[in-house]
């Protein structure tokens, strides 16, 4: 094979690695663009299929097997280091209660215009209360009451409980 076609399918290997991100297909691209360098500068070896094939092979295992755990790493992270969630942005942020939440029983809070799931880390909150997220666990969100609670709308108008929500008794 031409060091070219070496050299393409290198360059494709690496590509297909953002597909299937295992940090495998990397080592067998990098071997494969070794292979070209080395024979392009060895012409003894342009008609030697299986030797190709064979420091193919090799290039890409030997790396994989030395260099994965640490360029894996570097690139990725150390195993066992916490990664961060797509949810850590929403640490510390406010929410509305839309249904009271207790520990016991969850309920519901409106947070970025979508309602959730949400279970309280110590108290019972009743609908329409500012809450702060301290984390998430799948789909439900874990509050607590916001420090200074100010009523909302909803929690004002005595009108509400026929709705089926606030803190009035119905007339």
């Amino acid at each position: 094979m031409d060091s070219a076609v070496w050299a393409v399918m290198g360059g494709l290997l690496l590509l297909a690695e953002f597909g299937f991100p295992e940090f495998i297909l990397v080592f067998f691209g990098l071997g494969a663009l070794l292979n070209a360098l080395v024979i392009a500068l060895s012409p003894h070896l342009q008609g030697a299929y299986h030797l190709q094939i064979i420091l193919w092979a090799a290039t890409s295992c030997l790396s994989l097997l030395a260099l994965r755990r640490y360029l894996s790493a570097w690139f990725c992270g150390a195993p066992g280091e916490p990664q961060p969630g797509p949810f850590e942005e929403d640490l510390g942020a406010t929410a509305e209660t839309i249904e009271p939440i207790s520990p016991e029983h969850p309920g519901r809070i409106r947070f970025r215009g979508t309602s959730w799931q949400a279970i309280s880390a110590g108290e019972a909150i009743p609908r329409g209360t500012t809450v702060t997220i301290l984390g998430r666990d799948n789909v439900t969100y874990l509050v607590t009451p916001e420090e200074e609670h100010e009523p909302t709308l909803k929690e004002q108008d005595p009108h509400s409980s026929a709705e089926g929500g606030g803190d009035h008794p119905p007339n």
